[in-house]
């Protein structure tokens, strides 16, 4: 039955525990440095999405009101002639559009 064990010299190159441990170690440091990053770069991109989206709906008021004499009514009325929908913002947040006046903003 000992002729499956192979005997091991000390010559036999591995890694100790201690080693593993280290490696390990450092990877963690390196995630818990990348993971921040990530986080804080995914929450400018909604944000910059959003400002993006604003101002896109702001121009289709303005050429609306330029086309018509008058700001339309409510932000469905730029579709389908100005806009091909209305954007979805990010994170839950909405256009809150003031009709008198023209000017559209993010709550």
């Amino acid at each position: 039955m000992a002729w499956f064990v192979k005997a091991l010299n000390k010559d036999e190159k591995g890694f100790t525990l201690i080693e593993l441990i280290v490696v390990i170690a450092i990877l963690g440091i390196l995630a818990a440095i990348a993971v921040p990053r990530v986080t804080g770069s995914l929450n400018t991109a909604k944000e910059n999405a959003n400002n993006a989206n604003l101002q896109i709906v702001q121009e289709a008021v303005e050429r609306y009101n330029a086309e018509n004499g008058s700001y339309p009514s409510k932000l469905d009325d730029l579709v389908p002639d100005y806009l091909k929908s209305i954007p979805t913002l990010q994170d839950g947040k909405s256009f809150d559009y003031n009709s008198s006046t023209g000017t559209v903003n993010i709550k």
